[in-house]
Parts: C-alpha cells; sequence; structure tokens
C-alpha cells in the first residue's frame, strides 16, 4: 500500500516523490540526522512538538515516494497510523497538529511530583512544599486538619519523586 502525502495525489494526478525538505509553508524546524551506520531520520520540530520519520534506502535530501507495509502487528497498528496521518497534516499544513500529541492524563501530578522533588532535594521542610504546590489558603486550611490528608499528599509526592530519581522514572517509558 503507498502511504503517500495527500499533496502528491491532488486533483486525482499520479503518486509522485515528495520533497521531505519542501513542506513550505512551514512554521516548524526541520532536521536531518544521520546514525553511525548511515540510516536517516528527518525531525520535524514544532512548539514542543516533535515527529521522527526513519528512512532505508534512500536519501532524505532527495524527492522519494513513500511506501508502507500493508500489515502491521496488530499493537503497532494505532501508532503507524496516527504516525501517517501526522505526516500528512505536516506536508499540507507545515505544522505539528496539537490534536496528533494529547496531553499525558499523568502530567500534573508528575509535575506536581517533580516539584516537591525539586523541593526536597533544596532541604525544604514538607509545610513550604505544601505552600508551593497548594497554595497558602489551602495550606492554612487543611495542614492542621486531624485526618492529614495534605500532609499525606506532600508525603506521597516527595516519596514518589524520589522513586522516580532512583530509576523509577524507567517505568514511565515503558
Amino acid at each position: 500500500m503507498s502511504a503517500c502525502f495527500a499533496r502528491c495525489c491532488r486533483n486525482g494526478a499520479r503518486p509522485r516523490g515528495v520533497d521531505l525538505l519542501d513542506l513550505a509553508p512551514r512554521s516548524c524546524r526541520i532536521s536531518i540526522l544521520t546514525t553511525r551506520d548511515g540510516h536517516q531520520h528527518l525531525l520535524a520540530e514544532d512548539s514542543g512538538r516533535s515527529l521522527q520519520l526513519a528512512a532505508s534506502g534512500v536519501s532524505i535530501l532527495e524527492p522519494v515516494r513513500l511506501t508502507s507495509s500493508v500489515l502491521w502487528p496488530p499493537e503497532e497498528l494505532k501508532q503507524r497510523l496516527n504516525a501517517l496521518d501526522c505526516l500528512n497534516s505536516l506536508c499540507w499544513t507545515g505544522r505539528l497538529q496539537p490534536g496528533f500529541f494529547p496531553t499525558e492524563p499523568r502530567s500534573s501530578r508528575l509535575r506536581r511530583v517533580l516539584h516537591a522533588l525539586e523541593g526536597f532535594i533544596a532541604g525544604v521542610s514538607h509545610r513550604e512544599i505544601g505552600l508551593a504546590l497548594f497554595g497558602r489558603a489551602r495550606v492554612e486550611q487543611d495542614w492542621a486538619d486531624p485526618g492529614d490528608h495534605l500532609q499525606d499528599s506532600v508525603r506521597r509526592a516527595v516519596r514518589r519523586g524520589r522513586s522516580l530519581m532512583n530509576g523509577g522514572y524507567k517505568r514511565l517509558l515503558l
């Protein structure tokens, strides 16, 4: 199956080669990375988002026709189709559209954990970490609560941050 860019097939024209570096108008930065073994990667970066394409058997510097296998392992199907859709959108708009890069659902919790870890490393008290994480009003209202919910939240954030720092971050990558 040919996974040619949509703009190559305008008005029913036959698919032709695409110059990957000619993504005008583009607002993203395009880089070419070459590995020691000669493989080439095209890296498109835009507003904190990035898309990396690996090329084998061709030079990225020359117009190429992108092709892809029809049969992909089921566990890779969604990611591969998303990558092709993102690439097609990049070709048409010259931008990496935010819709292809959803926010990590755990991002707000991880941000709080990293802030707590920074405070812990700096030697700041748990109460001061709580002030930074939740604000003065909430800490003044809930810090002395008999259930210690806010203090427990800070302790858990610090403990999770230390766990990530000591190698636990690897589980996030898998």
